[in-house]
């Protein structure tokens, strides 16, 4: 990242600095007004970029994380029901987390679909996520 931690820690504070005096700003138009109430409840967890610039300032990440699903969305009409739509939701954010993990994804949901025909009583999710099983 170029420049100095010290030029960043300015830049980062006065910029910081200028988003809270916005959001403490007043507001008469409703939509302003949620969200600044957003900022000002969620405050100390919207400035780590500020002290640490590892850390993204933006979500831009998460946004082209989701721009495949988007696009297959559209294209195929979505879903058509609601349970349809949770169904998908819940099957891609199972995939994207295994892929985050850096796991083999189709040979892991192998593995649990395959324990799960044996026992259908088997619990799913520790087979996939054993290390955030309860």
């Amino acid at each position: 990242m170029p420049g100095s931690t010290r030029a960043f820690r300015q830049q980062a504070a006065r910029i910081e600095r200028d988003i809270r005096a916005c959001v403490h700003a007043p507001a008469r138009h409703p939509a302003i007004q949620a969200f600044q109430t957003i900022f000002r409840e969620k405050a100390d967890r919207l400035f780590h970029w500020a002290h640490d610039r590892r850390v993204p300032a933006d979500n831009n990440l998460a946004e082209r994380d989701l721009r495949p699903l988007v696009i297959a969305r559209k294209v195929s009409f979505g879903s058509q029901s609601l349970k349809g739509a949770h169904t998908r939701e819940t099957l891609m954010s199972v995939l994207h987390s295994l892929k985050k993990q850096n796991a083999d994804v189709a040979t892991l949901l192998k593995h649990a679909l395959d324990r799960v025909a044996l026992d259908p009583k088997t619990d799913l999710f520790r087979l996939l996520f054993p290390a955030k099983a309860p």
